[in-house]
Formats: C-alpha cells, sequence, structure tokens
C-alpha cells in the first residue's frame, strides 16, 4: 500500500499528513502542526526556520519513504485570468506563456508556468487561471525541502486543492458559492461559479490574541469578497452559500457570525469525515489541514492536480519520425530475432526429440532382441512340449514291450525328439537268438510305435548273447490315458515260424514268411 506525505507551511507554523492509499481510500498513519522557531543568522533579523522545523516534526512521524506533495501559498505566485481565442488543448502551453510574458513583463522563460482552463470547449474563448512562479522561489522552496530531508514529487498550489477537496466532499449545487479556509494567521478566500474558481484571495488576519478583532477581520474580508463576486455579474453573481472548512465545534462561532451579520447560509465541512482515521490523531482545528488532504485525494487519480510547478502543463513534443524510424527498425530486429528464435527453438526441440528417439529406438531394440531370444526359447520350449513324449510312460511301456532279459540285452538307449510329434529311441542289443529280435518287432509295432532293426550279426557260438543288433524306435506322442499296462506276447508259432537266412559275409538277416505275415495283419485289426 503506498504512503504519500503531505507537507504546508506558513508564516506561524508547518503542517504534514502521513496517509497511505488503497485505490482513493485514504488512512491517516501520523499528522502534526509544528510552531515554526525563530532564528537569528549573520546578523540578520529574525525569521522562521521551516526547514529545520518540519525535519523536527515528520522526524516524529516516522515518515520513512514516501510520495511527498508540497503546496505552496499565493503569495508565492503571480495568479492571471485569461481569456485566449478558442485553441486546443495542446496549444494552450504556448499561448499561456506568451500572453502572460507580454501582460506581466518581470515574468521572464526562466519562470515556471502552469495554468488549468475553466471552459472545455476549443470553439469559444478558452478562459484559463495561469500560476507563475520565480526560479528564486522555487530554489528557496527547494532549499526548504533539502533541510527537511525532503525530495518533493510535486509542488501544488494550496487554494486549489482545497477547491478540489470541497468539490469532492459536498459537491456545491449553487452556482455562485464561497469557499472559507482559515489556517493560523492567513485564510483562504475561494468563490466558485458553477464550479471552477472564479477568484481566489489569501488574506493575513492580525496576530492578536483577542479573538473579537480576529473575527471582525475575517467577516470583513468575507463580505468584502462576497461583493466582489456580485459586481463581477458577467462571470459570477452573487453567493449563495458559504462553505466553512473546520470541525463543527471550532467553526460554530464565525458560521453564526456570518448567517446573523452577513445573512448567507453556511455548511461546515470537515475534511477528516472522508478518510480514515483514528480519534486520537483527529486534530482539533481540523480546517488548518484541508489542504493537505486534497492534495492527497488529488494525488490517488491520476491528471487530478490543477497545479503543478515541478510538471507544468506543456506543448506535446512534434513527432519525431527519426525516433519512430529507430523504434521501427528495433521492433522489425526483434521479430526477426524472435522469429530466429523461434525456429532455431523449434529445431533444438526437434534434435532433442530425435535424440531421444533414437536413444528410445536402441533400448527398444535391446529390448527386442532379449525378446526375440525369450520368444525363441518360448516357441523351443513351447514345440518341445507339443511334440514331447510322456518318456516315463513310454519306458515303462518299452521296457514291457522288450522281451525277456534271458532273451535280450540294451547295450544303450539314446532318446531325442523328433521332428514331428514324436521321439526316435536308438537302441544297440544283444540277443541270444536272431527270433529274438522278431518278437520284439512284433511286441513294439503298432498304430503309435515303428521299429527297424538293422546291423544282425552273429558275435560267436560260445556266447550267451551271440548275436547284436540296431533297432531305431520312433513312437508318436500319446496322451497317459492312450498307455496299455503291457502289451501281449506274440504267438508262439509265429515264432516258430521266422527263418533266418545267412548273409554273406557272416551277417544275417531275419526272413519273415507270408504266414507271419498273415498274422502280424491279423494282429493289427
Amino acid at each position: 500500500m503506498p504512503h504519500l506525505l503531505a507537507v504546508d507551511w506558513d508564516q506561524r507554523e508547518t503542517r504534514f499528513i502521513l496517509a497511505s492509499a488503497s485505490g482513493q481510500q485514504l488512512r491517516v498513519q501520523a499528522l502534526a502542526a509544528v510552531p515554526l522557531v525563530d532564528v537569528v543568522e549573520g546578523g540578520q533579523a529574525p525569521h522562521p526556520d521551516v526547514g529545520n522545523s518540519l525535519r523536527a516534526a515528520i522526524a516524529k512521524g516516522k515518515v520513512g519513504r514516501a510520495t511527498t506533495l508540497v503546496s505552496v501559498d499565493r503569495s508565492s505566485v503571480e495568479l492571471l485570468q485569461l481569456t485566449l481565442p478558442p485553441a486546443q488543448d495542446a496549444e494552450l502551453p504556448d499561448m499561456v506563456a506568451n500572453q502572460v510574458v507580454r501582460d506581466v513583463p518581470q515574468i521572464t522563460d526562466q519562470w515556471v508556468i502552469d495554468f488549468f482552463p475553466l471552459s472545455e470547449s476549443t470553439h469559444a474563448p478558452r478562459p484559463v487561471v495561469a500560476a507563475a512562479m520565480s526560479p528564486d522561489q522555487l530554489s528557496r522552496i527547494a532549499a526548504t525541502c533539502e533541510v527537511a530531508g525532503l525530495k518533493p514529487t510535486r509542488l501544488l498550489f494550496r487554494p486549489m486543492a482545497t477547491v478540489s477537496l470541497i468539490t469532492r466532499i459536498a459537491a456545491p449545487s449553487e452556482r455562485v458559492c464561497l469557499i472559507v479556509d482559515r489556517l493560523t494567521d492567513e485564510v483562504d478566500l475561494i468563490v466558485l461559479v458553477e464550479g471552477k474558481p472564479a477568484l481566489l484571495r489569501t488574506v493575513r488576519l492580525p496576530n492578536v490574541a483577542n479573538e473579537d478583532k480576529v473575527l471582525k477581520r475575517l467577516l470583513a474580508e468575507i463580505n468584502r469578497t462576497a461583493a466582489v463576486a456580485m459586481q463581477n455579474e458577467a462571470d459570477g453573481g452573487p453567493v449563495e452559500r458559504v462553505y466553512l472548512l473546520g470541525s463543527s465545534g471550532q467553526r460554530h462561532r464565525v458560521a453564526d457570525h456570518i448567517t446573523n451579520q452577513l445573512f448567507l447560509p453556511v455548511t461546515v465541512v470537515d475534511p477528516f469525515d472522508t478518510v480514515e482515521i483514528d480519534d486520537e490523531l483527529r486534530p482539533e482545528d481540523s480546517g488548518r489541514f484541508a489542504p493537505l488532504v486534497g492534495m492527497l485525494f488529488d494525488e490517488t487519480e491520476p491528471g487530478a492536480h490543477a497545479i503543478d510547478f515541478l510538471h507544468p502543463r506543456k506543448k506535446p513534443e512534434p513527432p519525431n519520425y527519426r525516433r519512430y524510424a529507430i523504434s521501427a527498425a528495433a521492433l522489425l530486429v526483434m521479430i526477426v530475432l524472435a522469429a530466429g528464435y523461434f525456429v532455431w527453438n523449434g529445431l533444438a526441440t526437434l534434435d532433442g526429440e530425435i535424440s531421444d528417439r533414437v536413444q528410445r529406438r536402441k533400448e527398444l531394440d535391446e529390448l527386442l532382441k532379449k525378446a526375440d531370444q525369450q520368444r525363441r526359447v518360448v516357441a523351443a520350449v513351447d514345440a518341445w512340449e507339443a511334440g514331447n513324449v510322456n518318456w516315463l510312460d513310454e519306458l515303462r511301456d518299452l521296457s514291457q514291450r522288450l522281451p525277456p532279459a534271458r532273451d535280450i540285452r540294451v547295450l544303450r538307449l539314446n532318446a531325442s525328439p523328433a521332428r514331428g510329434r514324436g521321439a526316435v529311441v536308438d537302441m544297440p542289443c544283444l540277443v541270444r537268438d536272431p527270433s529274438v529280435v522278431v518278437r520284439m518287432e512284433q511286441a513294439i509295432r503298432d498304430k503309435s510305435h515303428q521299429i527297424d532293426s538293422k546291423d544282425i550279426r552273429q558275435l560267436g557260438a560260445d556266447k550267451a548273447y551271440s548275436w547284436q543288433f540296431s533297432a531305431s524306435m520312433y513312437a508318436s506322442r500319446r496322451d497317459k490315458e492312450q498307455y496299455r499296462p503291457k502289451p501281449a506276447e506274440p504267438p508262439k508259432e509265429a515264432a516258430s515260424q521266422q527263418v533266418t537266412k545267412k548273409p554273406a559275409g557272416g551277417k544275417t538277416k531275419p526272413f519273415r514268411s507270408k504266414s507271419s505275415k498273415t498274422a502280424n495283419a491279423r494282429k493289427s485289426k
């Protein structure tokens, strides 16, 4: 919440208000009215030490860093009422400066001139109120603020701040009214015509302890100001109401005298009725702080200050086409840079995405390789499982089909999965007689088994197992329920009909007769 400091002084005291602003709402944090101390320097006459007195006053208020508003009274400026030809607002600063310098010879170009128009119409003569401040006066105010440790942000005209406050609080409906603001030994008298200041006077009151004499002088000045306003029928007329600034308890006597002696209705306006202030901070004579409250309110509303000697109205500078060209070129460069940055950033983003996706692809390829290996293993296991033989049942079934141990001896048994659904079993065997080979083949061969015996040869007649051969059996896959407990033994007559034929070279091959084949066919059926 910004802090605002409003400062004012006259010949007898200095005043300040420290407030915080929230929008157009004000809250008073501190205020004080400190009497000035007279000092003597270099044999000169005693004079008020405004700077040090103000410094001591604001030190008690713990001002800190705040926007500083300083007011100047009517005696510090040259005030002129001008009527200018019809003109636009942009033409008024030069016209006012020329008219002021021409009407008042002592005013030079070094003076600070500010003004405010009384009419907004650009097609009729433009009445304005101009205020001029000399460089010496401006330097004195700056020196006083420097001694007080202040850096003014604005240098405002006190009567106009009072007008702004009355317009904001009371909103006078009368065509002509009079504002009376008594300070210490001064009183500001302002005549408003249709809400515009038509007459501004600052009168010094007698510095005496007799309040009756001060009141008598005040009533005389009010009456004189009302008479001046009545004489100017074109721009004014009779005063219809008096607005008296201050608390009702402090101003009731003055209000009664104005009503009874000057026969004018009076409205007492307390400037602190529209601000937030603690009861212990509310001053007894609030009228002396009225201009400060008006300055604070104007600061919350941009462009509301009528006169500001630190920021006077000036003619708008002509368009600087070179500046426009430089600005356009700078804007074009910024656009190009922005576009380049946008493209670069887009490409960098795409490069980053490509890099991320390449890395992701590598990771996925690694995962795919691992998954492919696992898939192959699973496929092999599935294939093996699909064509796998129930080995225990198959071996049990084989052991039951083989002839007894006295007839055959299995030297080795090699079992491996076949390409289809089944297994291949290779068995090098020794038998007692070739007829055992025939019985074994007949016992094993069925729709699930195929067997082939080869390399039958005789080892010697003196051995128990005198014949050797190699048997290769193919067993298709069967469910567990398809295994039979024990195969039936082949008929003996089939074995007796088996005839062996000894081939050349000592090798013999089994010979199957026609009756044996017929018996096998019947058995398969």
